[in-house]
């Protein structure tokens, strides 16, 4: 470095920034605005300044000893303290135009309407400001809708000062100053690249990144628009009672206890409404409950609730971890739907600790394409995975009470899409007691010892499915009473019974092998259904109502002849 040039560091320029400008800033806003305030109002809005200044000053000035101190602090970090602050000045403005509107009674019922509008616009801004939805949606499409909102503000507020009285218009002159700088950070300084050259005798010691400076302007004009709704609201309770006037003490409080109960709401849910799960994933993740939602062949909604160490679960999310759901053919292991996706940092409290451990929701939905094939069983997979050098790397499964498919895939559940069914217009030729029904049975005539027998069965079922059943075929030679015995399920392995659905109306074509030395001749064949968990056959009668002897329904005949020689 040459003599009589100053090297300054990125930390410095942003302290030389709070310094000189910042705070210079507040207090002449303080010196101009206060005086019109009344004394309650007055002192809410120092409180809320030096309050302000402070978290500003100390996120600069503490030294974290750790990561987990570092994002405590970190002006441009969700879920700590700064934003914890910026959130219930937001929130703290809001509720001052609600409350206003209510108590402005004599004013013109317009400017009641846009106080109201204007509260609820600020309340909405603080929950984007905590829990940072503007990071789950794409940053153009969120400055879009942020900025149709501050237009419609702008407007109304323009509108309603060109009518108001001079004393009005300071309090929309202040809120129009506070939108245009939170414009300005959220617009303007968010998009500028980092500045890597030389300020005349100042020398960079790095780049400047201007993440700091945008929050710390947003958190100016922030506070203007709170000062804002503060002088609408003394000036709509200055004949009002003490206690009307000190009233806006308790909303910040307010605030700051119903976002702090937040992290209760997933566990709760959980509880409720969640099924319950214990699996263990490498990285201290570990699945503590799922609920899967589907209705026909819509889009498939699955909620996971998962907990980690409040650090862990943002930590990787920030390190590319995500997880990926998948709709697997039970019978043929193919994938016909799938969905990945990062992990969202979420609520955490991290002033309760860095090993507070939450209960973390995921809402994740599976588009079911119209291709995807009906009437088969499906498993709904999940993976926690790492992305590393471009490789996605998936996390071992430590420990789990769910059915696993590999190392890493947990099965969260089976489920069936439904097909249309045609309704029934003939008499089924055998009705068992569980609610399922033999329509049509395409039997073959002749049949050859050593080949297979093509057998088709037409099914329907008027109850939902809940255990598994086989069916039995039953060739009774007509002369010798042999018997040949062969068992399958009734739809084969791409649909079992327990997933059968009311409605549902299938067909199946078996190939059974005939055993090249079973004897020719004559045939009686029988079927029906048991029961795999207790081998019971289940109860069959014909279309009128009666029952079949050993529960076997009587089919017809076929003949079996010899291969030629």
């Amino acid at each position: 470095m040459n003599s009589g040039e100053l090297l300054v560091s990125n930390e410095s320029f942003i302290r030389i920034f709070i310094v000189i400008a910042y705070v210079p800033l507040c207090l002449i806003s303080a010196r101009l605005l206060f005086p019109g305030l009344s004394p309650s109002a007055k002192r809410l809005g120092i409180g809320m300044l030096v309050l302000q200044i402070l978290v500003v000053a100390l996120s600069e000035i503490i030294q974290p000893t750790s990561i987990f101190e570092e994002r405590l602090w970190a002006l441009d970090r969700e879920f700590n303290i700064p934003s914890t602050f910026a959130s219930t000045q937001l929130a703290l403005a809001g509720g001052l135009a609600l409350l206003t509107a209510s108590l402005a009674r004599a004013r013109p019922a317009l400017f009641r309407l846009y106080l109201a509008g204007l509260g609820l616009s600020f309340l909405y801004l603080a929950l984007d400001e905590f829990f940072a939805w503007k990071d789950l949606r794409s940053s153009r499409s969120w400055k879009i809708n942020v900025s149709i909102l501050g237009a419609a503000i702008v407007l109304g507020t323009i509108a309603l000062a060109l009518r108001a009285s001079r004393r009005a218009r300071i309090w929309h002159f202040c809120l129009l100053t506070g939108l245009a700088l939170v414009a300005i950070a959220a617009v303007v300084v968010d998009d500028l690249p980092p500045f890597c050259g030389d300020l005349g005798i100042i020398v960079l010691e790095d780049c400047l990144d201007y993440r700091i400076p945008e929050e710390i302007i947003e958190f100016l004009g922030i506070w203007l628009a709170l000062v804002a709704m503060l002088g609408h609201f003394s000036d709509a309770t200055r004949a009002s009672s003490a206690p009307v006037q000190r009233s806006p003490y308790v909303l910040p409080f307010i605030w700051i206890a119903l976002i702090f109960l937040v992290p209760l709401i997933p566990r709760f849910e959980m509880q409720l409404l969640a099924q319950p799960a214990a699996v263990k994933f490498d990285k201290r993740i570990q699945l503590k409950g799922y609920r899967i939602d589907s209705e026909g062949r819509g889009p498939l909604n699955l909620r996971l609730y998962a907990t980690a160490s409040a650090w862990d679960w943002n930590h990787i999310g920030r390190r590319e971890v995500g997880y990926s759901l998948h709709l697997v053919d039970q019978a043929s292991g193919e994938s016909f739907v799938s969905r990945n996706a990062l992990v969202r940092p979420q609520f955490e409290i991290l002033m309760f600790g860095s090993q507070y451990e939450p209960i973390y929701r995921e809402y994740a939905a599976l588009e079911i394409p119209s291709t995807t094939p009906a009437n088969r069983a499906l498993w709904v997979v999940l993976t926690f995975w790492r992305e590393r050098d471009g490789e996605y790397e998936q996390m071992k499964v430590l420990s789990s009470d769910l059915k696993l498919l590999g190392d890493a895939q947990v099965v969260l559940g089976e489920l069936v899409l439904r097909a249309d069914t045609p309704t029934l217009t003939t008499a089924p030729l055998a009705q068992f007691d569980n609610g399922l029904s033999l329509g049509a049975v395409d039997l073959p005539n002749v049949a050859r010892a050593g080949e297979n027998l093509i057998i088709s069965f037409d099914w329907r079922s008027d109850d939902n499915g809940s255990e598994d059943h086989a069916q039995f075929l039953h060739l009774g030679h007509a002369e010798s009473g042999a018997w040949f015995v062969y068992d399958q399920e009734p739809l084969g392995p791409r649909l079992p019974t327990r997933l059968w659905y009311s409605g549902l109306a299938d067909s199946e074509t078996w190939q059974v092998p005939l055993p090249a030395d079973l004897a020719h001749g004559r045939y009686q064949v029988f079927t029906g259904l048991y029961r795999m968990g207790d081998q019971e056959r289940v109860s069959a009668a014909d279309a009128e109502g009666k029952p079949f002897v050993d529960a076997r329904a009587p089919l017809g005949y076929v003949i079996i002849r010899s291969l030629p020689p």
